[in-house]
Formats: structure tokens, sequence, C-alpha cells
């Protein structure tokens, strides 16, 4: 099972010509790189100096290790998470290579120009040798030759990166600094209307406080998926204001702890529309550990290839159930194989989750650890029957040898 996230470049506030935007039927777009310190080329003239000022528009923030947390009997409930959050915060710029793709707003054969961007990323772990990890996305980082780290302080730091899984689109970063670490919350507890904060560098602005409420949880994104057809499921919603920049930033809840990673917003424009999204902690910090220790990401799996079925599906096929996740093929050596699952086989349930779409199961699965063990409930022959099996993990070289043919999703 997979999860990959496209990492399109981002539009920033100077360049009105994002270079692909994922459009979904007229309605608003997801922008998973609107957030991020998607590499902007640096333009000429005139250009080049209002970028430069868009990237130093960053102030230094409150004292790294002066901030005290604001009592909980306080009535300024975001002042409190703000005050200890804040300060494990960090502003992200890269820079890198250019990619060689001719720049629209350049003259005609003018060199291309190095790239450069902005995010976030927040400081979770002390590291053996005095230095301090950095939780990011991996679309924030990913292509950067150079990577600097502005703590809470204004102070800059050379950041190199230790790991990142694109699948998740989560990095670890490591600086050669103590910064103050930020406190993990409980993100499975997570209520729709709780308040949450988010903390991060919109447009290069550093260390700015937007503040909202949960607005959905275990949210899957059918409508954003990367070119292996992997959708972004299982994240929080939340309408804190979220812009270009907040990538990898932090969303905390009322007591400062990190319960979201920053990631994706929908929107018409490109900047934040009252809809934004995060990863879960209890998500990005587990692959931040594995990332750190240097093994393989987990990365629960199946072996099912199919796609949704439909109610024009059901009629076509002439399937017992107009919802549910047809099976297509079967990935050899995986434990769908093992199992016995069958290509004309219709999902509808795993343990007691009822499967309405090829996402929810990608969703259902991704919820399981490697090992466990489920029990899939389907129709095979317009039969209802059951069927255990054990997750297992996602074969490193899946993406060399998809099956071919109609169904595009693999859990």
């Amino acid at each position: 099972m997979s999860e990959d996230l496209s990492r399109t470049p981002a539009p920033s506030a100077l360049d009105p010509h994002p270079d692909r935007a994922r459009e979904s039927g007229g309605r608003a777009s997801l922008w998973l790189a609107v957030l991020s310190a998607a590499l902007v080329a640096t333009m000429v003239g005139g250009t080049a100096g209002a970028a430069a000022a868009w990237l130093l528009m960053r102030g230094a923030g409150p004292a790294a290790y002066s901030v005290k947390v604001v009592p909980s009997s306080t009535e300024e409930v975001v002042t409190a998470a703000a005050a200890a959050a804040v300060p494990s915060v960090v502003n992200i710029d890269v820079s890198g290579a250019s990619t060689g793709t001719a720049d629209p707003d350049l003259p005609p054969g003018h060199p291309e120009a190095p790239r450069r961007g902005n995010g976030s990323g927040v400081a979770f772990q002390s590291a053996p040798n005095g230095g301090t990890y950095v939780l990011t996305n991996d679309h924030v980082v990913q292509g950067a030759s150079e990577i600097m780290v502005r703590d809470a302080d204004g102070e800059a730091h050379t950041a190199t990166v230790v790991g990142t899984d694109p699948e998740r689109d989560v990095a670890v970063l490591l600086v050669d600094a103590r910064l103050p670490l930020v406190e993990a919350g409980d993100s499975k507890s997570l209520r729709v209307g709780d308040l949450v904060v988010a903390i991060g560098s919109p447009f290069g602005l550093a260390h700015t406080v937007t503040a909202g409420v949960v607005s959905a949880l275990g949210r899957s994104l059918p409508e954003f998926e990367n070119e292996q057809g992997y959708p972004l499921v299982d994240v929080i919603q939340t309408d804190a204001a979220i812009n270009p920049g907040n990538s990898g930033g932090a969303l905390v809840n009322r007591a400062g702890r990190l319960i979201g990673l920053n990631t994706a917003i929908y929107s018409d424009s490109g900047a934040s529309g009252g809809i934004g999204f995060a990863i879960p902690a209890h998500i990005a910090l587990r692959v931040a550990e594995q990332l750190i220790a240097g093994e393989t990401v987990e990365r629960p799996f199946l072996g099912i290839v199919g796609t949704t079925v439909t109610k024009e599906l059901a009629t076509e096929r002439g399937l017992p159930v107009s919802e549910g996740a047809l099976v297509g093929e079967i990935v050899g050596g995986t434990g769908a194989e093992k199992a016995g699952i069958q290509p004309g086989d219709v999902v509808v349930r795993v343990d007691g989750t009822t499967i309405r779409s090829f996402d929810d199961l990608i969703l259902a699965v991704r919820r399981h650890s490697v090992g466990d063990e489920v029990t899939l409930g389907l129709y095979r022959k317009g039969k209802l029957i059951e069927v255990e099996m054990t997750v297992g993990q996602k074969p490193a070289d899946l993406g060399s040898r998809t099956p071919s043919g109609e169904p595009t999703k693999t859990p």
C-alpha cells in the first residue's frame, strides 16, 4: 500500500504562473506545493530584487530559550499555544540547481536560473552529537542542494537531510545546534471542533501564527493523486490559515503540543481558502523515527490493485453492489496472493470498517501495521465471504513493476 504525494513546484508570492496546478473538475484545486519551499526560479532585473525581498521578509521571533508558557488558566488560549510551540518552529530556506525547464518569465535564450524557496519545520528531537532533528515535508527539501534553517532567535544553521519518505511527504533534517523541542500531542484523540494553531513561514514571514479548528479527520482526497495514482489520505482538515511557505510547519493543540504537520490546501488561487490539511503527528513522528534509525520505512500493504466501484461500473460488470473496492490484479508474493484474493472480488469491509471506495481501502490498510491480521469482507461471484490475511510491507520496486490495465491504485 502506498501513499505517494506529488511534488509540484509551488507558486510564490511573485510568480502568477505556478508550474503545475492540479485541477479538480472546475472546483478548487488541491495545492500540495503551494505550502512548500518548492524551489522558485529567481528572475532577472527588478524581479530578482523582489524575489530577494520576498525571501528575506522574515523577522526574528521570540527568544528561543526565554519564552515561557502562558498558564493554562489564561483566557488567551491561542497565546498559550503559540508561546509553547513557536520556539520549536523554524524557517527553512532551500536552493538548488535548475531542473532544466525554461522559465516562461525569463527572456528567450537566458541562462537557466538557480531555484530558491521557503518552507517551515519543527524541532522535535535532540541528536547524539549535540545537534537537533527537524521535521518537515519531503516536498519542502526535495531537489535542494543547500538547506538553511533559521530558528526563533533568527539565527541561521546549515542543515543536512537525514532521510525522506516521499510517499508520506515526511523528511528529517539535522542542524548542528541545540533548539527547543516541541512536545508531541495525541493526534489519535483529536475531535472535530478542537482548537488548533498553525505556525510556520507563509510567504517567508517567519513564525506566523494562525488559529482555527479541526474541520474533519481521516480525510481522503481522491482528487489529489501523484503519477502512480496514490491519493492523499488520512489527513487532518483545518480552517486555520495555511499559505505558501507553511509546509512542514507545526499544527498544535491548545497546549502547544504537536498534532500535525501542515502539508496541503484546497484553493482556487493557491492561497488559503480556509481548507488546509496536515499529516497527523503520530504518523509523521513514526516515520521520522524510522528515518533517523536508518530503518526501512514501514508501508502497510495488501498487494491488491484495483479501482472504485460505481453504479455505472456495477451495471457494466454485473456486480452485486454499487459501492466498494474492485480487485483488478494481485501483486505476486504479497499477503493478498497468499490469502487467495482474486481479480473480480469486491471488498466491502476491513474488520469493522465499511469500504465504499478504493480510497477507503487504502485508508483502512494504512491504519494498520505491517504484520497485523485483518479480515476482509468481500463479494465473490455474488456471494459475501470473509477472508483473513496478513498486512505486508510494500515491495521497494513496486513502482517499476506496477501491473498494467484499468485498475490504478494499490493498497
